[in-house]
């Protein structure tokens, strides 16, 4: 009775999985190539504050630039925690599938 119930539940996670796949490969892709761009970015904040600082910016000014350097050295690594997560989910829709 038990394998009658898992049946079409297992034929409707098929689709499932395989939109969660390319899903993960895109967003794979998007994650490498903008990491480029946004240790760019991280850099260029995390420079601008040090100048700011040296050339006696205001604080609040300051803040904001190391703030925006911060965010853009950690987003690639949170995006990259994110697909973690959905390789995760993956993992687990394909052991439910197994019999």
């Amino acid at each position: 009775m038990k394998k009658l119930l898992k049946l079409p539940l297992r034929i409707a996670t098929l689709p499932l999985i395989a939109i969660l796949l390319v899903f993960q490969l895109i967003s794979s892709i998007i994650v490498g190539l903008t990491s480029i761009v946004t240790n760019l970015l991280a850099t260029v904040f995390l420079i601008g504050s040090v100048a700011g600082w040296i050339a006696n910016a205001p604080s609040g000014l300051i803040f904001q630039t190391v703030g925006l350097g911060i965010f853009f050295a950690f987003a690639p690594h949170i995006a990259g925690w994110l697909l973690e997560k959905l390789t995760d989910l993956t993992l687990n829709l394909l052991d439910f599938m197994l019999p």
